[in-house]
């Protein structure tokens, strides 16, 4: 039975490790082949006794110069107020109900509010592009652009996706995340 292996220490234990690469392959194919996915599935069961249910997107309507004004300059305060964390107080009247949800006035207060923080030092102004407007909803886009100092550096320009509606004639807004840093 020796005469079969090798007489090279080298050769037997390259040998030896093939031998286990082998018997390692086989029994993890043995283990896919007879286990396969034991997991669950996520598609989504049919109910074919109900109608299917189609998402529609709001026609698209015209704002008025007022209106608008009225929105950015809820949206301007907004932004002075709540993206730097300076006068919280004057920013929680500006926010929907949805935006406040989870967030106590406390919690508003000491900065622990559903907007992401930008540097106090780095704001230096700021432009509002409307993207879009349906019947009681201004979307925007509020591109940051900061001071020119380390602060301002640091942060760099950074782009806000915002949405305000319109609840009893006053514009308020229903939530801004950060959607890039430029």
């Amino acid at each position: 039975m020796l005469k079969l292996l090798p007489e090279s220490h080298r050769k037997r234990v390259r040998l030896l490790w093939g031998s286990i690469a082998i018997v390692v392959v086989t029994g993890l194919a043995l283990v896919g082949v007879f286990f396969g996915n034991t997991g669950h599935s996520y598609a989504t069961p049919l109910n074919l006794n109900r109608p299917a249910q189609v998402v529609t997107t709001p026609k698209t309507v015209p704002v008025s110069p007022a209106e608008r004004r009225a929105a950015e300059s809820t949206l301007t305060r907004f932004v002075n107020s709540a993206f730097i964390r300076r006068d919280l107080a004057s920013s929680w009247p500006l926010a929907t109900p949805h935006m406040r949800i989870g967030t106590t006035y406390a919690q508003w207060l000491a900065g622990d509010l559903p907007v992401f923080p930008y540097p106090a030092a780095a704001l230096h102004s700021f432009g509002l592009t409307p993207k879009y407007s349906y019947k009681g909803v201004l979307g925007y886009d509020v591109l940051i652009v900061p001071n020119r100092n380390a602060a301002g550096r640091k942060a760099g320009q950074q782009v806000y996706r915002c949405e305000l509606h319109q609840i009893r004639g006053r514009w308020l807004v229903d939530f801004c995340y950060q959607a890039k840093s430029l």
